[in-house]
């Protein structure tokens, strides 16, 4: 038997089988019942999810129908394994084939419950294939930048390995040290292989083992004198057919031959080769790799590899020419030009009398045209530091004075066609034989433009904003100090602009972050063509940017410079075929006025910011000490904030709605008020724009819609039946995935009838991507709760709007309010507002209602409810409870 905690009856399962069945079609998640392997319900959502004309289609297909066979055997498994324990199954993700035949993810929650008297299975499931896209995504962008990164480390190992074999080379090391130079340092930067070289011997027909330093012993004896072949393992192989061979699994692989159990005995389970060549191409030997375990080689290793044998080719021929008393300067001089690196020969008075292919490459100069020369025609050279290197203290000058070896120096090079080029050289004195005295200079060297340029870019994206290419906050701290610095000697001013976007956050989102981006952007683009050359605009993160002006002659360049950004940012922003409006809050310090040091005048310039959002926004404060109090309070207030939730100091005011026909009380609006255990009761103008800015609103306003939804349902058991509770929505609660769960679980908990709650939103909420707001529109009004505009005629009043949006009263603001019946304005656009709602059906409600004579005009003109201090100002529960009591009591005896 299924536990019967674990039942869910679905439709005619229970008495009100038709409200639950309504409630589960309007879920936005899809909903079916599996029984007997077979789909026997499936609601709205699901059959959406399964691109299904309608629920008829997808009835009575078996299970196996919807799940992509890699998911089948695991989920009949677990659909048994819930029948048989009665245990719902933890949430798992899964593949759906649709009806068109597309895989879709889905996050899928299951539980067993009897459907029909009948054992079933009700599954849950949500699309997650956006979500699953975006994480794949964000993985291989970062595995890129770690790819990207693992490369840089390795290209820089590499070019590092490089320098040392050609020091080696050049300086005449023994050839065995350099090979096993060469295989240290593969092994090094490969990881957990072996390597190892062989040479063919003088009959060119036994290969002999010159280095490896990591190989066995044993093994190294078996593999000497071996014969080449294409029976030879890997190395003899590929000696003999003169490409590379690879082995991923020695146990299974022919060619191993007789050595195969030696090579398996010592540990050596796969092996590749790459033959060692000439400047002719001739074989002159291997390089072998081993692994511990069967594999493949990388194509990074691979290409790494093939590299490397190169400059071993070229250390065996050098060697063998060194050891070769009658070989000629034409033999030596190719194998210098087989070299990727540059190799010039300089003389004491600097005229370059040798010089390889490579060189002329990597300095731009045209073939042959380099010896005999000694400018080459080089622009200049320059440090890393940027600083130009005089001809006098050039490497190959210094070296030829010192007679010392000038190792690893980096350094740019400006070519004849303006390209700058960095090179890491090594300069070597050659002096004559049996003297002392430096004759010449061997100078090899290496373009590392590619390294250097992945540094600078490194730096640059450390002190710079990756999104805007901005100086970041790092970048302004010390260009500030510097500038500081500067104007303590020279006695000149100093100022910063601290700007913060209006309505950004708004927009982004509604937009998205993508579209907030490109909209950062073109801020960006904007506020650039204000400022000087002189002076540094930064981003210090989110919509808060900064401009250090410096030289200035009196306060009027500043106030011309935020006029000018004031002005560039109150300019429409097109997005997406909408069109944004921002403004932007500036707050000015200046030197040595506001401060003396760069925190002091950070601190400062925020603080007049913030005057300047609370001033009406879109202006421009400079910082005065008045504004310094008012930013501890500010800073202390958003502290308080934090703790009020947790501490209760918050409550719930209520101010009633009255019925302009009848005088009775239809509804409250609650709003919420905070008693500060210090300061006594806090305004919300000083607190709510506070709890927008940090997010706090969020968690507040579920708590007040709680309070509310449960207050009222008391009231309307106790007092007054039909009593209908307003609430307000601000657009950051709006933004929240999470508020249509808070919405049902606060009608849930409380008991509150769906159409006895109405919540309240501004006009500035429906600016913006309708595509984006209308889902959650539908949501909430698929719950059953209303839709009220408030403030309305004071925003971006528009009748497309009412089409678009289900908006079931208008609250008419109290500036209105306040004209009427005096001010002709008021009273043409109040007139004008109630005859709109009623002509669509609205009902209207007006704001602010604070005399008589107001009150009178309104029911004239036909408005529906009036809320105001006339009647009631906001109060506590307990009062408001007794004004009920009241209103109920007048009623009754009325009857």
């Amino acid at each position: 038997m299924v536990s019967s905690e674990h039942h869910i009856l679905l439709a005619n399962d229970f008495p009100g089988g038709d409200r639950y069945e309504m409630l589960v079609e309007l879920s936005p998640d899809a909903l079916y019942v599996v029984q007997d392997e077979g789909l026997v319900y499936i609601n709205a959502a699901g059959v959406r999810l399964l691109c299904a004309e309608s629920p008829g289609e997808l009835i009575g297909l078996p299970v196996s129908s919807l799940l992509h066979p890699a998911y089948l055997e695991k989920g009949r498994a677990r659909m048994a394994k819930m029948l048989k324990s009665g245990q719902p199954a933890p949430s798992v993700e899964q593949k759906y084939v649709r009806r068109d035949g597309q895989v879709i993810d889905v996050e899928v929650r299951s539980a067993p419950f009897l459907y029909a008297g009948k054992p079933a299975v009700q599954v849950l499931a949500r699309d997650i294939t956006a979500r699953k896209a975006a994480e794949e995504a964000l993985h291989f962008s970062e595995e890129r930048h770690r790819l990207a990164a693992q490369e840089a480390t390795r290209a820089k190992d590499s070019l590092h390995h490089e320098k040392i074999i050609l020091e080696m080379i050049a300086l005449d090391e023994p050839i065995k040290d350099i090979l096993r130079e060469v295989c240290l340092g593969i092994e090094w930067i490969v990881g957990q292989i072996c390597c190892a070289i062989s040479l063919l011997d003088a009959s060119g027909r036994h290969i002999h083992v010159v280095a490896a330093p990591s190989l066995p012993d044993a093994y190294i004896d078996a593999l000497q004198g071996m014969a080449i072949g294409t029976q030879a393992a890997c190395c003899g192989t590929a000696i003999c057919l003169n490409q590379p061979v690879i082995s991923g699994d020695i146990a299974g692989d022919a060619m191993w031959g007789e050595l195969r159990e030696t090579a398996l005995a010592h540990g050596l389970r796969a092996c590749w080769s790459v033959p060692v060549r000439a400047a002719s191409g001739a074989v002159l030997g291997a390089l072998d790799v081993y692994y511990a375990e069967p594999q493949l080689p990388s194509k990074d290793d691979l290409n790494f590899v093939s590299n490397i044998t190169h400059l071993v080719g070229v250390a065996v021929q050098k060697d063998r020419v060194e050891r070769s008393l009658h070989e000629s300067e034409e033999r030596y001089r190719s194998v210098v030009n087989c070299l990727a690196e540059g190799i010039m020969v300089q003389s004491r008075d600097g005229t370059i009398v040798a010089c390889n292919p490579s060189a002329e490459r990597i300095l731009r100069v045209p073939p042959g045209s380099a010896v005999g020369s000694r400018s080459m025609n080089l622009r200049r050279m320059f440090a890393e530091d940027g600083s130009e290197i005089l001809p006098e203290q050039l490497p190959s000058m210094v070296a030829l004075r010192t007679g010392e070896a000038i190792l690893n120096l980096t350094m740019g090079v400006e070519t004849a066609d303006g390209t700058i080029v960095w090179v890491s050289q090594n300069v070597l004195p050659i002096r004559q034989a049996g003297g002392q005295e430096v004759s010449s200079v061997l100078v090899s060297f290496t373009d590392v433009s590619a390294v250097k340029e992945a540094q600078q870019r490194l730096q640059f994206l450390a002190s710079h904003d990756s999104l805007t290419g901005l100086p970041n906050r790092a970048f302004l701290v010390d260009r500030l100090a510097h500038a500081l610095s500067l104007a303590q000697r020279q006695k000149h001013q100093v100022a910063l602009l601290f700007l913060d976007l209006d309505r950004f956050k708004h927009v982004n989102d509604t937009v998205g972050h993508e579209a907030g981006d490109q909209l950062l952007q073109t801020v960006t683009s904007r506020l650039s063509a204000c400022i000087r050359e002189t002076d540094t605009l930064a981003r210090l993160g989110g919509d808060e940017f900064v401009v250090l002006a410096e030289g200035f002659e009196d306060a009027g360049y500043l106030t011309g410079l935020a006029e000018r950004m004031l002005g560039a940012i109150s300019e429409p922003f097109h997005l997406r075929g909408y069109e944004y409006y921002l403004g932007v809050s500036i707050g000015i310090s200046v030197y040595p006025d506001d401060g003396e040091d760069g925190n002091t005048l950070l601190r400062c310039a925020d603080s007049a910011m913030y005057a300047a959002k609370e001033g009406g926004r879109n202006n421009y404060q400079f910082y005065t000490q008045e504004l310094n109090a008012r930013s501890q309070r500010r800073y202390h207030l958003e502290k308080n904030l934090r703790h009020a939730l947790v501490s209760e100091q918050f409550v719930v005011y209520y101010q009633p709605k009255t019925d302009l026909q009848t005088g009775r009380i239809i509804g409250a609006e609650a709003l919420l008020r905070w008693q500060n255990p210090e300061s006594g009761l806090v305004s919300p103008v000083d607190f709510i724009p506070v709890a927008e800015e940090t997010g706090l609103i969020v968690p507040i306003g579920r708590w007040v819609l709680e309070q509310a939804c449960h207050q009222a349902a008391v009231w309307r058991a106790d007092l007054v039946p039909d009593l209908r509770i307003a609430v307000n929505l601000s657009p950051r609660q709006f933004q929240d995935e999470g508020l249509v769960d808070a919405v049902k679980y606060a009608l849930q908990t409380s008991g509150l009838p769906p159409q006895a709650l109405e919540l309240e939103i501004t006009e500035s909420l429906l600016i913006g991507d309708s595509d984006k707001l209308i889902p959650m529109f539908d949501a909430l009004v698929g719950l059953g709760v209303a839709f009220s505009l408030d403030d309305f005629g004071t925003g971006y009043s528009s009748l497309s709007y009412l089409q678009r949006f289900p908006i079931s009263n208008l609250k008419i603001d109290r500036s209105f309010i306040n004209g009427i019946p005096g001010n002709r304005d008021s009273v043409a656009l109040t007139q004008t507002i109630i005859a709109m709602a009623n002509a669509l059906t609205l009902t209207v409600t007006a704001e602010g209602v604070e005399e008589e004579l107001q009150m009178r005009f309104l029911t004239e003109a036909g408005c529906h409810e009036m809320q105001g201090n006339y009647f009631s100002e906001p109060i506590a529960a307990a009062d408001f409870e007794r004004l009920l009591a009241a209103g109920s009591e007048l009623a009754s005896r009325s009857a």
